[in-house]
């Protein structure tokens, strides 16, 4: 195990740790953060793709993958290089050995963010003798296409490698129904080939992927050994607006945009969707969209690793160094019906150097230490471009069709030491206490280089000098944060046997404050708007583990007490076409986990998992969902379920400048969003052999979860309700496990469940009706076939 950066058993390690093999992770066909998450109870990913790329929930704690600058609440660790970046959730993975899931506050021995917990992904690593392997996958439902491929062996006696490939290509699971239509929003002003929205693309929204994976080891004796890993990823998709589905509620059963219902949308979580073209004369007028407007999206990633271990025996030296590089273009129409009334020209990128230095002793008495630095550089960077609605977006002048565009950047630089003392209290005793010092500055700079002032927003800010801007020159956004923190951490562990441990720990957390980077920028704007503060946590946890009845039983539990305080929030409110940025006041977590497996017999083995945990929200004040109150009913129209008014000094419901009034929802005893109470899995994996040559393997799972909230504005139609999914697989090879054939089924019941939920742009155009949502829905039912050889 890693989660104390020791070579630990499970059983031996004071944490709470759900561990994957690399035989769970090929029985359930688990590729991506998202299918990794589904095999772990309380862990919740969401593959947004949109702005910040994805949300990654441990125990009911995220992030939302609505802003560019948002770092999640969990961390993710690809061979020992850190992200906190949600857009790891667009990313897939293959050739892993192991990925291990720890939960709750990790702040002492990872780099940085990782409050709610960590995930951990370990790829395979080079044999010592010649080995190569491969497996082929076709999936029915999607018409998904896998092929994996490695080589991995010794060159000399000290230095070893292992290449790694796959490829995969979907044609897609959410059928598209969009077909030619009339531009509601085409006007005499515009170009003839506006006129007409194009419908759809291909029958099924698909993608594709290539990843590849190098490794070189050297250890050339050993006390001293030399890892490199190159890790690339390139993705090409339809564009992010076609992975979210409206979900209502919709008048008249069908979504609008901005008030036009679309005939061939529905408002509910299915494999149906209504996603649009681009008109050419619109592309024509957006200044890279270039092409004849087909949405699109293509994904290029690199992760890069050197580690380094030297034993100088009273001490073991390591360094990582990391380097990641993201970037996503996107093109596409992202008010989720065949209209694009809101069509988004996304270029991002972020690129991240770390290198973290650290020490373990040995020095053979009661005492030792871990002490180590950590750094970090990142850069993102957002070129926005955004045409709301045609009709009011197209300036004749210049012909162009955007509302705004937009570039932001923002710098980072993390400085971090960190240190643990161990101390054998007496045999089986162990007290460890330490403690890790953060030290963060950010800088941001948002600017808008063409603009347009229309109902929808004064976008045209070229002479706008913005209220608390660092830079005073017009038409400049800039800010600079800043902030220290130290995380104490204390942990008393006994080991009253060694197939046992029991501990407690006292545990805090911190997640830094910063910029969003993907908020509009209006005339109205100012850096209040855009910034956030820090996010930290601090509880107890106790914990049990144990090995019964000869090891066939084993067992791990753990009762947690945690305080999260300014958890990081942003909702997007589609009436003004903004995102609100705040930070929630408190969040008291109070919760147990119990996990276990037991082997029946040499054939048969059970495992289960049950969690409950109680996030509840105290002190936070947030937005209402999107619903619109017309100004002649600002005085006489009810608030809407869960929302309330803002009151003036006078007690009378404060207005806006348009007359409208201002509403919000006391969140104060809620959970936040994607924090179920209750989850839990159960399955069986059963082995017997056919003839001398066979072996027939057959695995069943079932897991639950209860209700939660997809959305972080608490809209009713983002309710996820209690629901069961369960897969299964059959397998027949040779015992020794040189090939191999297989049935998986994922999601049988063909579930589909909302992962993560908002408020959509054009959504909110019929009064005093709530406005509609989008939502990312998991992947129903899967039935893959898949060969495996390994020679």
């Amino acid at each position: 195990m890693t989660a104390r950066l020791r070579g630990e058993k499970l059983m031996d390690v004071p944490v709470a740790v759900s561990a994957l093999s690399a035989a769970d992770i090929q029985k359930n066909n688990a590729a991506d953060l998202t299918k990794i998450g589904e095999l772990t109870p309380t862990v919740i990913v969401s593959n947004y793709k949109v702005n910040g790329g994805g949300s990654i929930a441990i125990r009911g704690i995220s992030s939302s993958p609505g802003q560019i600058g948002f770092e999640q609440a969990v961390s993710v660790s690809i061979d020992g290089v850190q992200t906190s970046t949600g857009r790891v959730a667009m990313l897939g993975f293959f050739d892993l050995q192991q990925v291990e899931v720890m939960k709750g506050p990790q702040a002492l021995f990872f780099g940085k963010n990782s409050p709610a917990g960590v995930i951990a992904l370990t790829s395979a690593g080079p044999t010592r003798s010649l080995e190569a392997g491969g497996r082929l996958t076709y999936e029915t439902i999607a018409d998904e296409k896998v092929a994996e491929a490695y080589v991995s062996g010794p060159i000399s006696d000290t230095l070893g490698f292992r290449v790694a490939g796959k490829y995969r290509d979907m044609g897609g699971w959410l059928h598209n129904n969009a077909q030619p239509i009339a531009n509601p929003f085409y006007t005499a002003a515009q170009p003839a080939s506006s006129a007409v929205v194009p419908g759809r693309a291909k029958k099924k929204v698909g993608d594709s992927d290539l990843l590849g994976r190098i490794t070189l080891r050297f250890e050339p004796d050993p006390a001293f050994s030399a890892e490199a890993k190159l890790f690339a990823f390139r993705g090409k998709d339809q564009g992010a607006g076609a992975y979210s589905q409206n979900i209502g509620p919709c008048s008249g059963g069908l979504p609008r945009s901005f008030g036009v219902a679309d005939p061939y949308g529905d408002c509910r979580l299915d494999d149906q969707t209504s996603y649009g073209g681009i008109a050419p004369g619109v592309a024509a007028g957006l200044p890279r969209a270039g092409g004849d407007g087909t949405p699109r999206g293509l994904v290029h990633a690199y992760v890069g690793s050197l580690t380094l271990h030297r034993d100088f025996d009273k001490v073991k030296l390591t360094s990582i160094t990391g380097y990641i590089h993201y970037d996503y273009f996107n093109l596409s129409a992202l008010d989720q019906t065949v209209y694009g009334g809101l069509i988004v020209l996304d270029d991002s990128s972020l690129g991240s150097f770390s290198q973290e230095v650290r020490a373990i002793t040995d020095l053979g008495g009661p005492i030792n230490f871990l002490f180590g630095g950590y750094y970090q550089s990142s850069k993102d960077k957002l070129y926005n471009d955004t045409a709301i609605r045609n009709d009011i977006s197209y300036n004749p002048a210049n012909g162009r069709y955007d509302s705004y565009e937009k570039v932001a950047s923002l710098n980072g630089r993390t400085y971090s030491l960190f240190g643990q003392a161990t101390w054998n209290l007496a045999e089986a005793v162990e007290l460890a206490a330490g403690a890790r010092w953060t030290h963060e500055r950010k800088t941001t700079r948002n600017q808008n280089i063409y603009g347009r002032t229309t109902g929808v927003g004064a976008f045209n800010t070229a002479n706008t000098v913005f209220p608390g801007s660092t830079d005073p020159t017009p038409g400049i956004l800039a800010g600079k944060f800043k902030d220290s923190n130290v995380s104490p951490e204390v942990t008393l562990s006994w080991h009253p046997d060694r197939q046992s441990t029991i501990y407690a720990a006292y545990k805090t957390g911190y997640k830094s404050g910063g910029f969003g980077l993907t908020s509009p920028m209006a005339a109205n704007t100012t850096i209040g708007d855009i910034d956030f503060d820090s996010e930290k946590v601090a509880g107890v946890e106790l914990g049990a583990k144990g090995e019964l009845f000869d090891r066939r039983l084993r067992l791990t539990s753990a009762l947690f007490l945690y305080d999260y305080k300014n958890l990081q929030v942003t909702t997007y409110d589609a009436t003004l076409i903004r995102y609100i940025i705040n930070n929630a006041g408190k969040v008291k977590q109070r919760g147990f986990e119990i996990e276990g497996d037991f082997k029946v017999s040499s054939q048969l083995k059970l495992h289960g998992a049950l969690a409950y945990v109680h996030n509840r929200l105290k002190n936070y004040t947030g937005q209402c969902y999107a619903y619109t109150i017309p100004a002649a009913s600002a005085q006489t129209a009810a608030a809407p379920s869960g929302c309330s008014f803002v009151l003036n000094a006078n007690g009378g419901r404060l207005l806006t400048a348009a007359g409208t009034p201002v509403l919000q929802q006391v969140n104060d005893g809620r959970p936040p969003a994607r924090s179920p109470d209750w989850a839990g899995n159960g399955g069986f994996d059963f082995t017997a052999p056919i003839g001398s040559d066979l072996e027939l393997g057959v695995t069943g799972d079932a897991f639950y979860s209860s209700s939660y909230y997809a959305s972080e504005n608490y809209s009713p139609a983002s309710i996820q309700k209690a629901f069961w999914r369960f897969n299964a697989s059959l397998r027949v090879g040779e015992p020794s496990g040189r090939w191999q054939v297989s049935l998986i089924g994922r999601n049988l019941t063909n579930k589909f469940y909302k992962l993560y939920a908002a408020d959509r742009t054009g959504g909110a155009s019929l009064p005093l009706i709530p406005g509609e949502q989008r939502a990312v829905s998991a992947r129903p039912r899967e039935i893959a076939i898949q060969t495996s050889v390994r020679f």
